[in-house]
């Protein structure tokens, strides 16, 4: 990355770098098994470079946690898009489409099974999240507030950790998993069971594994497209 004084711009690149070859890393062994000696080997820089930028590689997760649940949010909208407008459908899109992100590799479910766990990812999702599913669920229930919608996130976030990290299998199949997540889900937030069954057929007449792809797909041609900018500049 060069040596001497570093502009504000050569900092940010460098730091978008980091970033970019993280999540690479990420995606390729995991973020168990992806230590920063790893990271700092593959982009060829000093562990002083890194740590310029971030103090361990749960603070790069965060940075892209917080990429991964905005694209999350604008991947569900553009599928309800001309399909419907309701809140709660769009819910259960953006959840539904989490799960199938998990499912695609096992690397995949340690990057996402660590975000909701390590104490920093974890409360940005809760807080993130809260807010979320408060524009969602406040019509239905207005006698809440945001702590209550908080504390309810904090209940629903553990029912998505423990379907996250879990497997699909012969008996435990993805149609499964994704009705009984949206039944178990749903029903903390008080939806009506008839509404639920609308939320579960709604969700089968879309083809989540190709955008589970092209999700993650998204998220990495993002990336590259801010170091590019950075590195025109």
């Amino acid at each position: 990355m060069g040596k001497g004084r570093v502009t504000r711009e050569q900092s940010e690149l460098h730091r978008q770098i980091i970033i970019n070859t993280a999540a690479e890393s990420f995606l390729e062994k995991g973020f168990t098994n992806t230590t920063v000696r790893h990271i700092i080997t593959k982009l060829g820089i000093s562990a002083g470079a890194f740590t310029g930028h971030f103090r361990t590689k749960e603070d790069v997760l965060y940075e892209l946690v917080s990429l991964v649940l905005e694209q999350q949010f604008s991947v569900s909208e553009k599928l309800a898009a001309g399909r419907t407008d309701d809140k709660i459908l769009l819910y259960a899109a953006e959840t539904v489409l989490q799960l199938y992100i998990v499912e695609m590799n096992d690397n995949l479910r340690d990057v996402y099974y660590n975000a909701y766990s390590l104490p920093k990812t974890s409360a940005l999702i809760q807080e993130k999240v809260a807010g979320k599913v408060e524009t969602i669920f406040k019509e239905e229930l207005p006698q809440l507030e945001s702590k209550d919608f908080y504390l309810l996130e904090i209940a629903t976030g553990g029912i998505m950790r423990g379907f996250m990290i879990t497997p699909c299998n012969i008996w435990f199949t993805m149609d499964v998993k994704v009705e009984a997540f949206l039944k178990n889900t749903l029903r903390i937030y008080y939806v009506p069971d008839e509404k639920i069954e609308e939320a579960i057929a709604f969700v089968k007449t879309i083809d989540f594994k190709r955008v589970a792809k092209e999700t993650v797909d998204g998220i990495f041609k993002y990336l590259e497209k801010q170091r590019e900018s950075l590195q025109e500049r």
